[in-house]
């Protein structure tokens, strides 16, 4: 007997009236079943072309408003597509965390808004795309390879994203309440920025030296949190490991390399690493560093002398800059805030160039709405035919389904 998600008939093998029809989608196969017998049947699925497009927390928190028609509507649009097997507009940490921050009546309905959208789809968390990446960068490093960064979708998306779609996802439910942690790290992150400021618009460096300040940053956190850690681990510390943070973690796992070495040989070799081209044309690391350093450009240029816009024009940067530095090699195309597309575009920066990324915010809106209208115009003849079988229109929901669990969510 199996679990039909649509009833489309009598079985074949023991003639039981309304009980065979569709089980399950999985890769690119529909399984078909009887609600009585063993029967089963296996029909292959034509091959997909979907893309990958992430919507940033500002198009989603005016979606789930619903204030603003255009909105509602792009998500909706966007919802259909991603049914039709056309995209899939995975969620990530950060929707997580910065739907946190929202009133706390309001949050746990936000991130669920997200994740119905998303169809239950997310992104690899941003540490382990990171730690993907630094990984085969020092392996680069090791064998003296080429210092370019080549980009793999599966460091941020694990599943193929051209398998079919199934009936039901598996909600794991939302993470425990982080406001008052969040809040005030993003509090106090903002307003270390904005001090900032006046030194970095009289600062006489020009773009490119300002992205080799940043990386040399990076580079300098991962080892000064490295070297506390040890120093925790040597004083006994009982909370050492727990409280350790990704960055020592990340040198800590760089250690376990060609261990036949001393551990000292082992750290200058990761040293300079850190130092090298391999460690800056990491994505997550340059495209930050990159994102910082025309920040200070614009400041030099004159741009945001305002302390009080600022702080609000800022609010969100940091997440902003995370997610894009991320997510950016890895998608089609992102929607994102206005700030952020007028930076990623900056001729300095030029993401679209770099990895073939369309970005969209309300600045170009239209071309959005024609993108959408692009890919719904392309849906291929076969795949068509394919959907009207895994959803056929007279088909009959069982009970078991209507019934089902709260954690399942119907796609």
């Amino acid at each position: 007997m199996a679990l039909v998600s649509y009833v489309i008939g009598s079985c074949p093998s023991c003639g039981t009236p309304e009980s065979y029809g569709n089980v399950m989608v999985g890769g690119n196969t529909l399984s078909r079943g009887c609600l009585r017998c063993d029967h089963w049947d296996r029909i292959p699925l034509p091959k997909l072309q979907k893309k990958v497009i992430y919507l940033d927390q500002f198009f989603f928190s005016h979606a789930f408003r619903g204030e603003h028609k255009i909105f509602v509507e792009a998500r909706k649009r966007i919802t259909d597509l991603a049914l039709a097997q056309q995209i899939i507009a995975p969620y990530s940490n950060l929707h997580e965390d910065e739907s946190q921050l929202w009133t706390e009546a309001r949050r746990a309905p936000l991130l669920q808004f997200i994740k119905q959208t998303s169809l239950g789809h997310r992104f690899s968390y941003e540490y382990e795309v990171k730690n993907r990446q630094i990984h085969r960068a020092f392996q680069a490093f090791l064998a003296g390879g080429p210092t370019a960064h080549t980009v793999e979708r599966s460091d941020a998306l694990e599943r193929d994203v051209n398998e079919w779609d199934g009936y039901i996802w598996i909600d794991v439910g939302n993470f425990p309440d982080k406001y008052d942690d969040l809040k005030a790290r993003k509090d106090r992150s903002i307003e270390a920025l904005l001090d900032v400021f006046d030194t970095w618009a009289t600062s006489p460096s020009t773009f490119k030296e300002d992205v080799e300040i940043e990386l040399r940053s990076a580079a300098k956190s991962f080892i000064e949190h490295y070297v506390d850690y040890v120093k925790r681990i040597l004083s006994c510390d009982p909370t050492a490991f727990l409280a350790a943070n990704e960055n020592s973690m990340m040198v800590e796992s760089l250690l376990h390399y060609q261990s036949n070495l001393s551990a000292p040989l082992r750290m200058q070799r990761i040293q300079a690493f850190f130092q090298s081209d391999y460690f800056a044309n990491v994505p997550e690391v340059r495209i930050g560093s990159e994102l910082f350093a025309l920040l200070r450009y614009r400041l030099r240029q004159g741009e945001y002398r305002n302390k009080d816009k600022n702080r609000n024009r800022f609010d969100g940067l940091f997440y902003d800059i995370r997610f894009i530095s991320t997510y950016a090699p890895y998608c089609d195309a992102m929607v994102v805030d206005n700030l952020m597309f007028q930076w990623a575009t900056d001729p300095l920066i030029d993401l679209p160039k770099r990895f073939g990324v369309r970005l969209f915010s309300r600045r170009n809106w239209d071309e959005f709405l024609a993108y959408l209208a692009d890919l719904a115009a392309d849906q291929r003849p076969e795949v068509n035919a394919a959907l009207k079988i895994i959803r056929p229109a007279d088909a009959r929901t069982p009970e078991w389904v209507r019934q089902g669990s709260a954690l399942v969510r119907e796609r």
